[in-house]
């Protein structure tokens, strides 16, 4: 049309007008048709309004539909990946004086509510299809809570996907509705997009009080260095670097030794800060939680490895290669550090389980991580060698970072500190690149709650660490075959490998939930 419509004509002869003829946004480098992504939605009987941003496609749908449905419609519709695509339940399109749809209006849809529509991409991230999105147009109070704002309304979405639940309280916190290391991650990142800077005990506070710090994200980057940068959950740091560098220094692209034993004491930071909250029994029902989601996905993809490669032994696929394997190094020790860690889980469980010592643990929540780090020193300086597990000491790194969690004052960050500092040299017998990569990292933990990194990389690093374990199993099969082609390949499928076991994995754990919740409520 002459106005710069398009219309077609309907069976009564009229015309009716369906978008423009120039509407087109660039989005991750492909041009996307604003009056098709109308049009496919049109043809389903959906009434759509949409629009675009530098970094999405933002799409308004009128009344009550299957949000999630329609996402996936879309994003295979016009080839946009599910973290640039935000679709927005509404009661009736935005629409100006003159009847026409206002488009302005529509992206406010998203910017209103402080950028939330990552709850869709950031559950496609994940390898499961994205949860359906709130209604971003209600202006009322919401269903969770007569005092519910816009932000505690997200939150909650973002903890029913993160931790595959249906209720969210606002006294909830992170860790009381079983929150660990492993989903701490994606719920973190999407978090700072809608709150911006989180607090460093956000994941033990309640729902109702968190809320958009005084500097949220989602304002108008200042130009320069600061405007490029964006805080990161050190321990998410560490896990994303350090995953990089130790396939990196196993297939040979670099040499960067000590990673792994940051991550165990990291390992230990991360249990004191996810997993010693609540009653005793909840509590150890969540840590044996937590050491399932660890040590099935090992043992499942070892099984498959002893499958399909002569290199591992049936004790592997229990985990216990480093009780009944050989004591030399051979390649049936490639999984010593998920024995590792798996093995201090369930001792620091079945302690805790004890009455007494859950008691002193949670009377003397510093002292205690810090006697275990003494009774740990006993085999790091073989005093004590109880001969199994054939691997190096690393009690005493877990607990050194269990340390490191609980130091909350001026004194005793600079003890621990101290610790480090005193305990770490000759643990490699004077290799003092590996060792100092060692105290780095603890150190930063200690001194430091978030690392300021692009924020170009911050999403690639949450996905990096959240897939940090499924990447290293991963690894040992992907890179063999690809080292001696080309090493930089070689490192990069394993990463990508690794991510992508990481996905089927969460694929099946949400596939398994839904079986057994349907099952509760047939039953009910």
């Amino acid at each position: 049309m002459r106005t710069g419509d398009l219309a077609r004509k309907n069976a009564s002869g009229l015309y009716e007008v369906v978008g423009r003829r120039s509407r087109f946004v660039k989005i991750v480098g492909l041009r996307v048709d604003l009056g098709q992504v109308e049009r496919i939605l049109t043809d389903l009987g959906v009434a759509a309004a949409s629009t675009g941003t530098d970094d999405r496609l933002v799409v308004a749908v009128e009344g009550e539909n299957d949000t999630q449905l329609l996402s996936k419609i879309l994003a295979q519709g016009v080839g946009l990946p599910g973290t640039a695509l935000s679709l927005c339940a509404v009661k009736e399109l935005p629409r100006l004086g003159s009847g026409k749809l206002d488009y302005p209006a529509v992206t406010a849809l998203v910017a209103d509510r402080t950028q939330v529509t990552g709850l869709l991409s950031d559950a496609s991230a994940q390898g499961r299809a994205p949860a359906e999105t709130p209604d971003l147009a209600s202006t009322g109070p919401s269903d969770d809570s007569p005092a519910s704002t816009p932000a505690i309304v997200i939150v909650k979405q973002i903890f029913r996907d993160a931790l595959e639940i249906a209720e969210v309280e606002d006294s909830d916190t992170f860790v009381s509705l079983g929150g660990d290391s492993l989903s701490f991650v994606a719920a973190s990142v999407r978090l700072e997009q809608v709150l911006g800077q989180l607090p460093p005990d956000w994941h033990v506070t309640p729902v109702s009080r968190l809320k958009p710090s005084s500097k949220p994200n989602s304002q108008p980057r200042r130009p320069g260095i600061k405007g490029t940068m964006a805080p990161i959950d050190t321990s998410i740091v560490l896990r994303a670097v350090g995953i990089v560098f130790i396939i990196s220094t196993h297939v040979g692209l670099f040499e960067w030794q000590g990673m792994a034993h940051v991550l165990i004491a990291a390992a230990g930071y991360n249990f004191a800060r996810f997993q010693l909250s609540g009653q005793r029994r909840p509590r150890l029902r969540r840590q044996l939680a937590s050491i399932g989601r660890i040590a099935l996905p090992a043992m499942a993809f070892i099984a498959f490895a002893y499958l399909v490669t002569d290199r591992y032994s049936l004790a592997n696929i229990v985990l216990l290669n480093a009780v009944l394997g050989p004591v030399e190094v051979t390649t049936q020790w490639h999984f010593w550090f998920i024995e590792d860690i798996v093995y201090i889980l369930l001792a620091m469980t079945a302690l805790l389980a004890i009455p007494w010592i859950d008691r002193t643990e949670r009377r003397f929540p510093f002292l205690y991580p810090l006697m275990l780090f003494g009774a740990g020193l006993l085999t790091r300086y073989e005093i004590v060698e109880p001969g199994v597990p054939h691997t190096i000491p690393a009690l005493w790194l877990f607990a050194l970072g269990w340390t490191v969690a609980r130091s909350r004052t001026l004194l005793q960050r600079p003890l621990v500190s101290v610790l480090a500092v005193v305990t770490i040299p000759g643990f490699f017998d004077g290799d003092v690149h590996r060792e100092s990569t060692m105290m780095a990292g603890i150190l930063l933990l200690t001194w430091l709650p978030a690392l300021p990194v692009p924020r170009a990389v911050a999403r690639p690093a949450a996905l990096l660490a959240g897939a940090s374990m499924h990447i290293y199993l991963v690894h040992w099969l992907v890179y063999p075959p690809l080292a001696d082609i080309n090493r930089p390949l070689a490192a990069a499928g394993s990463l990508i490998a690794g991510i992508g076991y990481w996905a089927l994995c969460n694929r099946i754990t949400s596939v398994h939930r839904r079986i057994r919740k349907d099952l509760s409520r047939s039953q009910s």
